[in-house]
This record gives C-alpha cells, structure tokens and sequence, in this order.
C-alpha cells in the first residue's frame, strides 16, 4: 500500500526532472490556451471552496482543539 508522502515524492521528483531537462517541442500555444489555463485556476479555486464549505465543522473544530492545547 503507497503512502502519500511516496506518491508526492515520486510526483515530484518526475516534475523536476522533466522541467530540468526539457526537450526541444516544435511546437506553439495556442490562443485558446489562456482561457483554458484561467479556467483550470477557477475550477481549482471552486472545488478547494466547495471542500472547505462541505468540512468547516471538522476543519474549526480541529483549529480548536490544537489553539486550546496550547493554552493548558
């Protein structure tokens, strides 16, 4: 069984590895490619609220359990 931490690593590590040795594409960007990067962002933004929307009882409880530790 992965663990998560292996699996970021892992990712991570292919990340660097492409970005530091790039090969030569022959390629261009398409006009269309900006809209589709702002719409990639403004998902992320939408599905990162929705999940704070769906866990902000769990999420303010844990908040409140790790500030109220540290005043004992």
């Amino acid at each position: 069984m992965f663990c998560f931490k292996n699996v970021f690593k892992m990712t991570l590590l292919i990340v660097l590895g492409t970005l530091c040795f790039p090969q030569y594409a022959y390629s261009y960007i398409d006009p269309g490619t900006g809209s589709y990067v702002f719409q990639i962002i403004i998902a992320a933004f939408v599905a990162v609220s929705f999940m704070i929307k769906i866990y902000w009882h769990k999420i303010k409880k844990f908040v409140g359990r790790i500030f109220s530790q540290k005043n004992k």
